[in-house]
C-alpha cells in the first residue's frame, strides 16, 4: 500500500511539474506572437508600423540600405518608401484627370528584395504603359509588404480606396500565403494555434544542418505544416475565402477592377530543386504537391467568382536564369522583370 501510494503522489508531482511547464511554454510563445505583432523590435520598427486598418504598413519616406548575400550571390538593397509608405520613390498625390491608377497588393516578394525600386515589377509594368501610351498616365503603385497575406490584402485595400484606384492587383504568393491566413487571425493564441505554433518550431530544432540551412519559409514550411497539421488546409482555404469576398465587394462597390496574380515558390519552377528537397525532407508527392493543391483550390473558386486571374509558373518556368535568391528564395531582378513583361504583355487597361 505504501508503494502504491508513493507512486501516487509521484505521479502527482509529476503531472504537476508538467501542468506548470505547459503554461509557462503556453505564455512565452503567446509573448513571442504578440512582440511579433506589436511591430517593436528592432529589425520591424525600423521598416513596420502597426496600423488598425491593414495590421502593419511599411514606414512612410525611409531609406534603408542592407547588404547581404551568400558567396556567389551578393546584393545591396536599398530600401525607399514613398510618402505613404509604398515601395515607389515618387510620393502619391492627388489623382489627375489623365491618370490609371493600378494598386498592388503582395507580400515581401512584392515588395521586392531588389537593389532599386525601378526594378519591381511593378515598376517594370508602369515604365512599359507609359512608354507605349503617351495621353495616359499609368501610375502603377507598389503596395507590397513582407509577411502580407489574404487578411492584410483586405485591410489595405479599405485603407487606401481613397486613392480611387482603377485597378487593384493582388500578387499572391502561395508559397506561404495559405499557411500564413491562420497566423493572423484573432484567435492566433489559442491553445490550438499555439501548440501547431510550438510543433513546428520544434520540428525545424530537429531538422539536420542540411535542412536547417534553407529558408524554408518560401514555400518549404507550408508544406511540412499541413502534413502535420492536414485539417488546416480547408480552414486556411476558407479564411482566404472569407477576405477575398470582402475585397470583390468592396471593389464592385468602388468600381474597382480586381485581378489576381499568383507567384510559385522555387519549387513549383524548379524541378531540380523540387527533386532535392523531396529526398532532403523525405516528403512523398502528395506532401510536394501541396502548394500546387492549394493554388489549383483558389483557382477554381476565382473562377467561380468570375474574378480574373493569372497564374505565374508557366512565366517562370522552363527559364536558363536563376529566378530566385539562394540566400533567402525570394524572387530576384530577373524574375520580376519577366513578371513585369508577362503583365504589359498579358493585361489590357482600359
Amino acid at each position: 500500500m505504501k508503494y502504491v501510494r508513493l507512486v501516487k503522489i509521484n505521479l502527482l508531482v509529476l503531472s504537476g511539474l508538467l501542468l506548470i511547464l505547459a503554461i509557462i511554454m503556453y505564455y512565452m510563445e503567446v509573448h513571442r506572437i504578440q512582440t511579433f505583432f506589436s511591430f517593436t523590435s528592432e529589425k520591424q520598427s525600423e521598416y513596420f508600423i502597426p496600423d488598425s486598418t491593414a495590421m502593419f504598413l511599411h514606414k512612410p519616406s525611409i531609406h534603408l540600405y542592407d547588404n547581404w548575400g551568400t558567396p556567389q550571390q551578393k546584393i545591396s538593397t536599398e530600401r525607399r518608401t514613398n510618402n505613404l509608405g509604398f515601395r515607389d520613390d515618387d510620393d502619391a498625390t492627388e489623382k489627375k484627370p489623365n491618370e490609371f491608377r493600378v494598386l498592388v497588393a503582395g507580400d515581401s516578394h512584392t515588395d521586392g528584395v531588389l537593389r532599386y525600386n525601378t526594378q519591381s515589377f511593378v515598376n517594370i509594368w508602369e515604365q512599359k504603359l507609359n512608354a507605349a501610351d503617351t495621353t495616359t498616365y499609368y501610375n502603377c503603385m507598389n503596395g507590397g509588404v513582407g509577411y502580407y497575406t489574404f487578411r492584410n490584402y483586405h485591410g489595405f485595400l479599405k485603407k487606401f480606396a481613397y486613392l480611387q484606384p482603377d485597378v487593384f492587383l493582388i500578387n499572391v504568393f502561395t508559397g506561404n500565403d495559405f499557411r500564413e491566413t491562420v497566423k493572423f487571425e484573432d484567435d492566433r493564441t489559442s491553445i490550438s494555434n499555439i501548440y501547431k505554433s510550438w510543433h513546428m518550431r520544434f520540428r525545424r530544432k530537429f531538422q539536420s544542418a542540411e535542412q536547417q540551412a534553407f529558408p524554408y519559409i518560401q514555400g518549404i514550411e507550408q508544406m511540412l505544416f499541413y502534413e502535420s497539421f492536414p485539417d488546416e488546409k480547408e480552414r486556411s482555404m476558407d479564411i482566404a475565402k472569407k477576405y477575398l469576398l470582402q475585397i470583390i465587394a468592396l471593389c464592385k462597390q468602388k468600381k474597382i477592377r480586381l485581378i489576381v496574380t499568383l507567384l510559385p515558390s522555387r519549387l513549383e519552377v524548379k524541378p531540380e530543386f523540387h527533386k532535392h528537397i523531396q529526398t532532403l525532407f523525405d516528403l512523398d508527392t502528395e506532401i510536394m504537391n501541396t502548394n500546387i493543391e492549394l493554388t489549383e483550390t483558389l483557382i477554381d473558386f476565382l473562377k467561380e467568382q468570375q474574378i480574373e486571374y493569372h497564374n505565374l509558373t508557366p512565366v517562370l518556368q522552363n527559364k536558363t536564369e536563376k529566378l530566385y535568391w539562394d540566400e533567402d528564395l525570394h524572387i530576384n531582378p530577373k524574375a520580376h522583370e519577366y513578371i513585369g513583361e508577362f503583365l504589359y504583355d498579358t493585361i489590357v487597361l482600359d
